[in-house]
């Protein structure tokens, strides 16, 4: 009974893949495609594309021709034509290399990708195992399925086989080749690993060889022990936030795109304050265009009780913490968060205290170029 089970599952689990694949097939006559750099989403040259390229491939691993010989009495050759899936297989190389040149993969898409490549190897290998000593019956499709994956498994991990043995010269021969893969396979994956744990931890490298040059000059040229501090300080924390670090990201940027960038940005932080919602994309752009940058090191006063407000703030990147009049702390606020916009319609006092407890990156907005934005956009 639970053969009858499993089979019955498996047989619903490969219609749904032929429905799938057949689907695909109309994704992929509408999936746009770069020439020289740019997206081009015609539909008749979408069509007359894949038509040259991909399309006869997707044909043949795409149709449920194994379907099809079973509804038209031939079952025996359905298991042979489903093999014309794994014409799909160059497919997948191709898609891996045209999307790594467009977004390179980080550390969990190539342990995905080498997770896929593991476990169709070992389908492989298997496969092929179950054809050189084919169940005679005595065990049901899964228990023989297990069987096989387990000498797979054991030959190509140990490169060597245990208690399951060839018992002539075809199973010798398969064993063989499959000892022979299991060099290759153990050294592909011991160097996958390897690498994806070094470009895991590649920007502490890269961080700590920057403060090693850091410490070389500021000896070199006698700078100050406090301003080593401060700044040894700001890449310390850098190096511990999860956070991605936009100045790194936006300096490596072209110089004709890092003023574009760095508007945009603005214009997003300027956009959460509940002051600013619902304003024009144009009056956002003049506030972003005369935002200032500061930065504040650890233990400096950002804000000051009682003091009149003439500017407002945006904490990009730090921490801060916010004091009552006596100096007892309330809470911390983080990355993109933003304080004291009361102060931009004037006249008012400040109600608490804001002190930096890392080293803070912050724009700021004086209550004078507020002004000035505001008489441009009288609406708002």
């Amino acid at each position: 009974m639970p053969n009858a089970g499993f089979a019955e599952w498996a047989v619903w689990l490969d219609h749904l893949y032929a429905v799938l694949f057949v689907l695909d097939l109309f994704v992929q006559m509408r999936t746009a495609v770069y020439v020289a750099g740019e997206p081009v989403t015609n539909q008749k040259f979408l069509l007359e594309n894949y038509l040259k390229g991909w399309l006869v491939i997707d044909l043949l691993s795409g149709l449920p021709f194994g379907l099809l010989a079973g509804l038209a009495g031939f079952p025996q050759w359905a298991p042979w034509l489903g093999l014309l899936r794994l014409l799909r297989i160059p497919k997948i190389s191709h898609l891996m290399k045209e999307s790594g040149s467009f977004l390179p993969m980080g550390p969990l898409e190539r342990m995905a990708v080498t997770l896929f490549w593991l476990i169709f190897s070992l389908n492989a290998v298997s496969c092929v195992w179950a054809a050189t000593y084919p169940n005679d019956g005595s065990q049901d499709y899964l228990t023989f399925f297990n069987k096989a994956v387990y000498w797979t498994t054991m030959t190509l991990s140990s490169t060597g086989y245990g208690d399951i043995v060839p018992t002539d010269n075809a199973g010798r021969i398969v064993s063989s080749v499959a000892m022979l893969l299991g060099v290759l396979f153990n050294g592909f994956i011991i160097a996958s690993i390897s690498s994806i744990v070094l470009q895991a931890n590649n920007y502490r490298v890269r961080q700590q060889e920057k403060l090693i040059n850091l410490s070389s000059f500021f000896n070199q040229f006698g700078v100050s022990r406090e301003l080593q501090n401060a700044i040894f300080s700001y890449y310390a924390h850098s190096a511990t936030e999860k956070n991605i670090n936009s100045k790194e990201i936006i300096e490596g940027l072209p110089d004709a795109f890092q003023k574009q960038v760095l508007h945009q940005i603005n214009m997003h932080m300027i956009a959460q304050v509940p002051l600013f919602k619902g304003t024009s994309t144009e009056c956002l752009s003049a506030f972003a265009g005369v935002l200032i940058s500061e930065i504040f090191n650890p233990g400096e006063e950002i804000i000051e009780y009682g003091t009149i407000g003439q500017e407002m703030f945006f904490l990009q990147h730090g921490v801060v913490e916010v004091l009552t009049a006596e100096g007892y702390p309330i809470t911390r606020l983080r990355n993109n968060s933003f304080f004291g916009e009361m102060a931009l319609l004037g006249g008012i006092k400040r109600t608490a205290t804001i002190r930096a407890v890392t080293v803070c990156d912050i724009y700021k907005l004086e209550k004078a170029d507020f002004d000035r934005v505001m008489e441009l956009f009288p609406t708002v």
